[in-house]
């Protein structure tokens, strides 16, 4: 028996109804991951994980409208445009200064020993979000490099 998808259908999402729904999805299991007992810092650091794969995954699953939905994406693309990869590229980037800022204002903080168990979630969450944003920035430079490539087209 093989593990072989190539002769099935992929899941993929296209219309913007979908993705929304998978952004709503995504962001309840986020929220509500607390549920689980693991304590404070557990809590952070499984909101940070759930949402760095759930990011991942709708990268692989969406599609845009000019995009073959058969075929996988190509490691390195998160988006379909260059737009939207910069966009969300720059607000990674922002929720990873924004999360270094904390850990070490926390950190060098008098008082850290109140919120030591937040320190390893604002950690994991800086770094998680600033591979993010690398990832959204190459994925805009590649898309960028492509359409330079082929320019009666403008596309990939």
């Amino acid at each position: 028996m093989s593990n072989d998808m190539s002769g099935g259908r992929r899941v993929r999402i296209r219309p913007w109804y979908g993705k929304l729904a998978y952004v709503v999805v995504a962001a309840a299991l986020v929220y509500l991951a607390p549920v689980i007992p693991v304590g404070t810092a557990g809590a952070g650091i499984l909101r940070s994980a759930l949402s760095f794969a759930f990011i991942l995954l709708g990268a692989r699953l969406f599609r845009g409208i000019d995009e073959d939905p058969d075929p996988p994406r190509p490691w390195w693309r998160m988006t379909a445009a260059v737009p939207s990869g910069i966009l969300l590229g720059s607000v990674c980037a922002l929720v990873a200064l924004l999360s270094a800022v904390g850990y070490a204002g926390l950190t060098a903080s008098t008082l850290p020993q109140k919120n030591v168990s937040l320190l390893p979630a604002l950690l994991l969450n800086a770094v998680l979000s600033a591979i993010l944003a690398y990832l959204y920035y190459t994925s805009s430079r590649h898309l960028i490099r492509d359409r330079r490539a082929d320019p009666e087209t403008g596309r990939p």
